[in-house]
């Protein structure tokens, strides 16, 4: 893609929206890059970023996710159209009153409405470009159980890609079953419970998910990303790039642990991963470790909730 203006409007899906924005990113070199999102948006340090010059590359960009959240944000448009910056807001919709500010200043790019089978033959792509042919009937399933969300969708591919990264299926089933199996709420309780530092809840989750047998790698792999996003956010949000109700979890787990609380995690987790690796322990044992930090009477955290 190249650049004809230096504001875009971005309308689309979150997927859309992703892969839209890199074009934009790939087309420059090395910008300096800054993240807002626009429910949080201070206007102050907005506009001191928009209209400062950049420090450390020739061009600035700066990107407004949830744009449709910000309560006034034709105003906000029109403002940002004399900024010098290159500057990207993101909506999933966009209103008539908003297209037409945005028509005036904004280079408009919008996804075209997609029927149901140009869905699933982009599902059935995205996985054969991993290696993971699958049937329309198959990517349908995937599609349903995913909420008809694309970008939900990427996510399970990501998590098919660690469950196999050393052997392939042998059929579209054990796809599948993995993705119905990841969506369990079970998993996702956990994360939640571990992340809010209730103890009791997480250790009954885990128990409950490996006696049913689940893959605990994939459990363990989506812990640690939360967890590093978690303190990654603490440090800068703009380094987190996320759906909106991700971001309002870790929002709320942030106020519950301190960076060294988090540094003290991580380094567990690296400790366990090495362990795992050369035989010492494997991820069952290191998620009791890890659940160990969080016990009540654990003298290693100060304080809980």
């Amino acid at each position: 893609m190249s650049l004809k203006s230096k504001q875009y409007v971005i309308v689309g899906s979150k997927i859309f929206q992703e892969e839209k924005l890199a074009e934009i990113t790939d087309s420059l070199e090395e910008p300096e890059e800054s993240i807002f999102y626009a429910d949080e948006l201070n206007t102050e340090d907005f506009f001191t970023v928009i209209f400062t010059m950049p420090l450390f590359s020739s061009k600035k960009l700066v990107v407004i996710k949830n744009a449709e959240k910000y309560k006034d944000i034709c105003w906000l448009m029109e403002k940002s159209g004399k900024s010098e910056s290159i500057i990207v807001f993101l909506f999933e919709s966009i209103n008539k009153k908003e297209l037409k500010e945005a028509e005036e200043n904004f280079t408009i790019i919008q996804e075209a409405k997609k029927n149901k089978t140009g869905i699933i033959n982009e599902i059935t792509a995205m996985f054969n470009e991993k290696g993971f042919r699958l049937s329309k009937q198959i990517a349908e399933e995937i599609y349903i159980l995913c909420n008809n969300d694309l970008s939900i969708v990427k996510n399970e591919l990501e998590k098919v890609e660690i469950y196999f990264n050393y052997a392939k299926p042998d059929n579209e089933t054990e796809i599948l079953n993995i993705i119905s199996s990841s969506r369990n709420e079970s998993i996702f309780k956990f994360i939640d419970q571990f992340c809010n530092k209730n103890y009791k809840n997480a250790m009954s989750s885990l128990y409950r998910l490996i006696d049913a047998g689940e893959n605990l790698d994939i459990l363990y792999s989506m812990l640690f990303k939360r967890i590093q996003k978690i303190y990654l956010y603490k440090i800068n949000p703009s380094l987190i790039n996320e759906h909106t109700f991700v971001i309002n979890k870790i929002k709320s787990n942030k106020k519950l642990w301190s960076n060294n609380e988090l540094a003290e995690v991580i380094a567990l987790f690296n400790e366990i991963d090495y362990k795992s690796k050369t035989g010492f322990k494997d991820n069952t044992k290191g998620l009791i470790n890890l659940l160990n930090l969080i016990a009540p009477n654990s003298k290693r955290f100060s304080r809980y909730p």
